[in-house]
């Protein structure tokens, strides 16, 4: 089994359940209150540690993070490589979730916005065929030095572009996984956001992107797959499940497939067991939370409905 190397963030989140949210100058009283850790660089190395990967961050806090790098550390992630920012404290993230398990989500970046390509480890990749999985939510200098060198060194490269925001074509040609959600894959080709299964598969059968793989997240409709050196696309449905909160249910995804790909199963068969775990998540309150252990995913806990 290949280690995994996550570059991303770390966040204090803070979640509000709610019956409807709120609309513009309105009120709403919150019916219950989570604290935990967050952070899509966090949320990823968790949700692949607990499928029983080896995995290491690499991060930026502030001097206020000694219980989150506690607690990310009882989850088995190595935190050796996370950084204490005694300027700034680490990011926030405040989340409101409704019955409906829609969310709004308000975040402020703190330590993960002063994350430098100093802070990368000059080796990324300790032997080939490891897996690197970064995200946008820290400066995009570090995510573009980040996939070139993990590419360079033979790494297996995971980018889930989230935030949205533009991408060097360069640094897209060193990914080997790209996993946007349809609002990022929008931005990504510039085009009106898909709302269809079919819409996508016909967006990523035209596109021109140089990834060896693009994988899409679609929530309740599980994901599509696009790999390079086929024209056709793969549509992997998620199970049916009662959805509580979907907040980091696309973290989940990112790490169940980083796991996966690490114990060498094929993609295709990797991105089923990712929709599986991100479909578990969305059945829990909270981001880490909910994600599931291996012994939790191969139950299975998600079945199908009938």
């Amino acid at each position: 089994m290949s280690p995994i190397t996550v570059v991303g963030s770390v966040n204090r989140d803070f979640v509000l359940t709610v019956k409807d949210l709120p609309h513009p100058g309105e009120t709403v009283l919150a019916r219950r209150f989570v604290e935990g850790v967050g952070g899509k660089g966090a949320n990823q190395a968790v949700a692949a540690a607990r499928l029983g990967s080896r995995v290491r961050l690499v991060a930026r806090v502030g001097a206020d993070a000694d219980v989150i790098l506690d607690a990310l550390g009882s989850e088995g992630v190595d935190v050796d490589a996370v950084r204490s920012d005694g300027r700034t404290t680490t990011g926030i993230a405040a989340v409101v979730v409704d019955d409906a398990g829609e969310n709004t989500i308000v975040v402020n970046p703190g330590a993960n916005a002063e994350l430098g390509v100093q802070d990368l480890p000059a080796q990324l990749v300790r032997s080939r065929g490891e897996i690197v999985l970064v995200q946008n939510e820290v400066p995009s200098e570090v995510v573009a030095a980040a996939v070139l060198r993990a590419g360079e060194q033979g790494g297996v490269v995971i980018l889930n572009p989230a935030p949205a925001r533009p991408i060097d074509m360069r640094v897209l040609a060193a990914v080997d996984v790209l996993v946007p959600n349809l609002g990022e894959l929008a931005s990504l080709l510039d085009t009106d956001r898909p709302t269809t299964v079919d819409e996508v598969r016909t967006l990523l059968e035209r596109a021109a992107l140089p990834c060896r793989a693009v994988v899409v997240t679609i929530g309740a409709d599980g994901a599509v797959l696009k790999e390079a050196h086929s024209p056709h696309t793969t549509h992997v449905p998620a199970p049916t499940v009662d959805a509580v909160d979907t907040v980091g249910a696309g973290d989940t995804f990112c790490g169940a497939l980083a796991d996966a790909l690490g114990r060498g199963v094929e993609l295709p068969a990797a991105v089923e067991r990712a929709v599986h775990a991100a479909s578990y998540a969305a059945t829990g309150l909270g981001a880490q939370t909910s994600m599931p252990y291996a012994s939790q995913l191969d139950a299975p806990a998600v079945t199908s409905a009938p």
